[in-house]
């Protein structure tokens, strides 16, 4: 697999990368499919089982039988001349999307090349999210830490994570600012998360998210209750939230932004969806969705369907999108 590891911190059977073509334009992006509002529809299509691996104590969900898959959000995607894919930067199935192979059928294309920023959270135990890509993707996920943000650093990747970013004892330069704009205009997406204890991070996250329009605000979000994150419940539709009912959150902090919140409790907007030029941008008020307490212990949340959804809407369009295995909890 990989030798550098991402180190968010996720007890998950998760993170599906992608559907197929992109039927909506998210806001202010334009993917080349028809329609408009906050977010897109994606598809998802056919590729064949070998079965999936395990983590420790999660349930990893997505292994299947063999054959065609058309589960997931859209219907299938094109079957294309039947030659295999390759993760090579081409669509050598020429069925219009590039490197769409999944070949255990688990929901995570085979080449997605994604990777985190900052450190995980100190609450969490284990490294699933490291070890559940692993098992799924031929690259896992890149822990880029707090290394200097560049152009060259950032280019690879379709999809980042951004952690606690407010252990770096420095604050993002201009020139980071400007580099990790231009690497999200260009197409790729952004996940970005808080409520790591200290107050520093906002001012990074929100330096990141200046040109998106969204921010995070400074009034701090619910407490949890009896050792228990407080459940959300109020959920607008948008590919991102479609299945999902409840997430706990604790200590995080309100979004902010023009867009819609689509996630809410007791008059804190925890989610929005936003664009920089051709990217999208997914800001979440709170990290515990990282933790293994979220998976293990509370099956009444859809905290692994979440992550799917994030994740196959920040990746671009037309490159590796994969079907969402119908095993995900709804």
């Amino acid at each position: 697999m990989i030798a550098g590891r991402a180190s968010l911190i996720l007890c998950l059977g998760w993170l599906v990368a992608c559907g197929s073509s992109d039927d909506g334009a998210g806001i202010g992006i334009n993917t080349g499919g028809s329609g408009s509002g906050v977010g897109a529809s994606t598809g998802a299509g056919a590729s064949a089982s070998t079965g999936t691996a395990a983590s420790p104590g999660i349930s990893l969900g997505g292994a299947g039988a063999g054959g065609e898959s058309t589960a997931g959000t859209g219907g299938g995607r094109p079957i294309g001349n039947g030659m295999p894919e390759l993760c090579d930067g081409l669509d050598n199935d020429a069925n219009g999307i590039v490197d769409d192979r999944d070949t255990g059928n688990d929901g995570i294309c085979d080449c997605l090349r994604i990777a985190t920023l900052g450190l995980p959270g100190q609450w969490g135990e284990g490294d699933v999210f490291d070890m559940w890509l692993d098992s799924r993707s031929d690259s896992g996920a890149i822990d880029l830490n707090d290394q200097v943000l560049t152009p060259e650093l950032l280019a690879p990747f379709q999809v980042i994570v951004v952690q606690d970013v407010s252990k770096m004892g420095r604050s993002y330069s201009e020139a980071e600012v400007q580099a990790f704009n231009g690497w999200l205009a260009n197409g790729s997406g952004v996940m970005i998360l808080i409520g790591y204890a200290d107050a520093s991070e906002r001012a990074n996250v929100n330096a990141l998210l200046a040109m998106s329009g969204l921010s995070y605000a400074d009034q701090p979000i619910l407490q949890k209750q009896g050792g228990n994150t407080i459940p959300i419940t109020g959920w607008q539709p948008h590919p991102v939230t479609e299945g999902v009912q409840q997430i706990g959150v604790d200590n995080g902090y309100p979004v902010a932004g023009a867009t819609p919140s689509l996630a809410s409790e007791s008059s804190f907007d925890l989610l929005r969806a936003g664009a920089v030029g051709g990217g999208r941008v997914l800001v979440w008020g709170d990290e515990w969705i990282t933790y293994n307490s979220e998976w293990s212990e509370h099956p009444e949340y859809q905290v692994e369907l979440f992550w799917v959804n994030a994740i196959k809407w920040l990746t671009p369009a037309a490159e590796c999108q994969v079907p969402v295995p119908p095993s995900i909890p709804r």
